[in-house]
């Protein structure tokens, strides 16, 4: 049976500042119809950028590129920008990027972050396709101790805020993480899991806990979806909790003896929920599965939930692809996703979302 039919449109569970509200605006899920494009590329990630859509390729390919580049419009190929490498100011040995560009006289330049060299670097795309050369406005280091390695957004310029995958003791003890004028503030919370003290490598659950982070493009609020809960809570820029999105018949927290065996090998039964997440100013596009963890690693179609900034349920809309990301081109209406299987890349029509 496929996840359309096992997904029922329920009623949510709202908490914090609008913990009234019933998210009676929810439309049932709707099919969405998709092309196969770029064939010839099998870029990992797919993101757009003003009017450019980027291609994120893998580390093992033989030109070391970073980054494909097409015309959003008619998807003819631009250029090559980023070169993967240890050495040297413009080259990048991880590459993570979370979606967050802005532009600037024409210009678009993007953040991207290189977990293994501790800084975030702003990429002029425009310019480096002038080019033919990496051009990086600027760039920002961070201190191995904050442990930046996951999601990574500037704020006001200079600041910073991410999420931690849990890498140095003390850290990952909440999903959102600000650093601030010398300082890192955390806030949010994990769901309390029971009889974790019985298991001295849980560690605080910090890498149980994960999440995915994104950032509203005009800075003012962060999304966070939980990937083994049922749950998407809405966070403003000062970490204060405006809405948690909380599915009625499915949010549930654990025992640690439903996660781990004895061994601390995670069980089957442990679920996969919030897996991917895009977002604009007016709507948050989230893949989502509620689905065994086990079951994760075969090919199933995906629920692509779209909520607006206050952790309203907009839509649901039932993708017959295994994506494991998205980015959206509100200008034309198209959705694009990466499939599972890194095998394609797709588009999909969501004028009538929008």
């Amino acid at each position: 049976m496929s996840l359309a039919l096992l997904f029922g449109c329920s009623s949510k569970k709202s908490e914090g500042k609008d913990a009234n509200n019933t998210n009676n605006e929810t439309q049932v899920k709707n099919l969405l119809v998709g092309d196969q494009i770029l064939k010839d590329d099998l870029g990992l990630i797919v993101h757009v950028v003003g009017p450019y859509l980027l291609t994120k390729q893998g580390q093992d390919n033989n030109d070391k590129v970073v980054f494909k580049v097409y015309d959003l419009d008619d998807l003819s190929f631009l250029g090559n920008v980023g070169l993967r490498g240890r050495q040297g100011p413009n080259t990048f040995y991880g590459v993570n990027y979370s979606g967050q560009f802005y532009e600037n006289d024409g210009d678009y330049i993007i953040w991207v972050n290189d977990p293994p060299k501790f800084r975030i670097s702003a990429i002029n795309i425009t310019q480096s396709l002038k080019k033919k050369e990496t051009v990086i406005e600027r760039y920002i280091q961070h201190d191995p101790e904050l442990d930046f390695m996951n999601a990574l957004f500037v704020v006001d310029l200079v600041n910073l805020a991410g999420n931690q995958p849990g890498f140095h003791l003390g850290s990952n003890i909440k999903p959102l993480n600000i650093y601030k004028d010398g300082e890192l503030s955390s806030y949010g919370d994990y769901p309390l899991v029971t009889n974790s003290d019985k298991f001295p490598e849980w560690n605080g659950g910090r890498n149980f806990n994960s999440v995915r982070l994104i950032m509203k493009p005009d800075e003012s609020r962060f999304a966070v979806g939980m990937l083994h809960y049922d749950r998407l809570d809405i966070l403003d820029k000062e970490g204060e909790l405006i809405n948690s999105n909380r599915d009625v018949e499915n949010y549930k927290t654990y025992d640690v003896n439903d996660i781990y065996y004895s061994d601390m090998a995670m069980k089957e039964g442990v679920k996969f929920y919030y897996v991917g997440a895009y977002a604009t100013n007016d709507l948050l596009f989230t893949l989502y599965y509620d689905v065994k963890r086990v079951e994760y690693e075969g090919i199933y179609p995906t629920i692509i939930r779209v909520f607006d900034w206050d952790g309203n349920l907009k839509h649901e809309l039932n993708c017959p692809d295994h994506l494991w990301n998205i980015s959206v081109d509100e200008e034309n209406g198209y959705l694009y996703g990466g499939s599972y299987t890194q095998e394609k890349l797709m588009r999909y029509n969501i004028k009538g979302y929008l």
